[in-house]
């Protein structure tokens, strides 16, 4: 059990778990779950999990053989037009790691005199090495705080392990010296009108989902938000093959908007809909995966433990995830300190966080705005999807394929080239321009139609919800982490 679905890459001799396939990776042993998907092209290139390709319907093999013809800037560009949930392996002259746009398939590294691990959580490295946790007095109290221990969503790039740490999304690992690099953005952002964006986008998440449907039984996740929404009007050619859900969690009212919209338009439509009732976990199910994982989020695998049958071609679950990147979430305040991150983040004020998030401004700020990304986007990309959304879908793919279409960086890409006044969370408009092209009935039904939602637009309207979020970052204290 605990080494399901789970890799490690390491220059150690180790005693390999049972059940396992090993690869060399030059001088390095891999040894991955023989129950992952994995795949392999002329002892220079490894792919574990599963990718579709933006624009082509090449097979996984076909893409790394023509991956592993590239250099440089050509070989980064194609990277990026992958949409999945992977680890990538490349041994030509060196060895570099990259993961998929959300980091869902999580990379961890660490390091002990001339010994190193890369694997896919700290619980698999520490079955091979005795990392010791941090002793450091700030981060040692975030890891212990209600506050984590209520949400367990790591931060940045670190846990709470010495030496250990996580690949975030746009970064590759260096393993030679085991360091992370930047790789995307690397070209300046061309801003492009809502038409031109979605004359590319359409097609490309018409193609991966054509690509799906070849290989996978399709269940595809509907709620009240935007980016199911979306997500469910980029199924429609595959409506009739496709079955939609809605989760109904415990201690949830029968009229919560998030079951009876997706009912409601299920019924109009006619569409083979689900409303999957999520049970709780038994101690020794909860102990098995906390055996497993790192200070795990129980959720993920409560939700997606066995809901479905299996059919003759395997189960894939579509969800909305990593869209969010697309939708200004943490709006356009000006942040300038790691203060003022830990704030715009919905952070409580600490210390730990503040000296983290101040290091990332400190390394990756100019490099953002130069190449004319909102900075926030990207503060919301690289922690909320990467070690939310991300680690969320990481968590589920232990029970079932979880995936979703948005999860490319050439999606993100394109996404992102739009303005963001059409890009706001509360009133996408640039999402409703899409639904329209690709499933228009689906406007017919309200997004989020919460109180909460229907104040900050109307704030929105009369121009002082920018002034409200400036002041609450700058002067409201949402309480410190004991």
């Amino acid at each position: 059990m605990k080494f399901r679905n789970q890799y490690i890459l390491t220059n150690k001799e180790i005693n390999p778990p049972n059940n396992y396939v090993k690869l060399k990776i030059g001088d390095y042993n891999l040894f991955i779950d023989e129950k992952t998907n994995y795949s392999t092209y002329n002892d220079k290139i490894t792919l574990i999990g599963y990718v579709f390709h933006c624009y082509n319907s090449n097979t996984e093999a076909e893409i790394l053989k023509d991956i592993i013809k590239l250099r440089d800037e050509e070989r980064l560009d194609e990277i990026d037009k992958l949409c999945g949930h992977f680890v990538l392996i490349i041994h030509d002259k060196d060895v570099n790691i990259y993961t998929d746009a959300s980091s869902s398939f999580k990379v961890f590294y660490g390091k002990e005199k001339e010994d190193f691990f890369v694997g896919s959580d700290p619980k698999t490295l520490l079955l091979f090495h005795d990392f010791k946790k941090h002793t450091v007095k700030e981060k040692s109290k975030f890891y212990k705080s209600n506050y984590f221990l209520n949400d367990k969503t790591k931060v940045g790039n670190e846990c709470r392990y010495e030496n250990i740490y996580q690949l975030l999304s746009n970064h590759c690992l260096e393993l030679n010296s085991l360091s992370e690099k930047r790789v995307f953005p690397r070209k300046e952002r061309k801003e492009k009108s809502q038409e031109e964006s979605s004359d590319l986008l359409v097609p490309i998440l018409k193609n991966i989902i054509t690509q799906i449907e070849k290989r996978y039984t399709i269940f595809t996740s509907i709620t009240a938000g935007y980016d199911s929404r979306l997500l469910m009007s980029a199924t429609r050619s595959i409506s009739d093959k496709t079955t939609y859900y809605t989760f109904k969690l415990p201690n949830v009212k029968e009229d919560f908007i998030d079951y009876t919209i997706p009912k409601k338009i299920a019924d109009d439509l006619d569409l083979n809909y689900k409303s999957v009732k999520i049970n709780e976990l038994d101690e020794d199910t909860i102990e098995e995966i906390e055996n497993t994982y790192d200070l795990p989020k129980i959720r993920p695998f409560q939700q997606y433990k066995n809901i479905f049958p299996e059919n003759k071609k395997p189960n894939i679950l579509l969800v909305g995830f990593v869209s969010e990147v697309a939708k200004n979430y943490l709006e356009r305040v000006k942040v300038s300190s790691g203060k003022d991150v830990v704030r715009a983040i919905h952070s409580p004020d600490n210390k730990y966080l503040e000296d983290y998030y101040q290091n990332w401004l400190n390394q990756n700020k100019e490099t953002i705005k130069n190449y004319g990304y909102e900075l926030l986007d990207f503060i919301h990309w690289e922690q909320d999807i990467s070690n939310f959304a991300g680690q969320n879908t990481h968590y589920a793919n232990h029970y079932v394929n979880l995936f979703s279409i948005f999860n490319s960086r050439e999606i993100m890409k394109i996404m992102l080239s739009v303005n963001p006044k059409y890009r706001d969370g509360k009133n996408t408009i640039f999402f409703r321009y899409l639904i329209k092209k690709m499933w228009p009935e689906l406007l017919n039904y309200p997004f989020n139609p919460t109180f909460k939602d229907k104040l900050i637009l109307f704030m929105k309207k009369i121009n002082i919800y920018k002034l409200y979020k400036y002041l609450q970052i700058k002067f409201h204290k949402n309480g410190e982490v004991k």
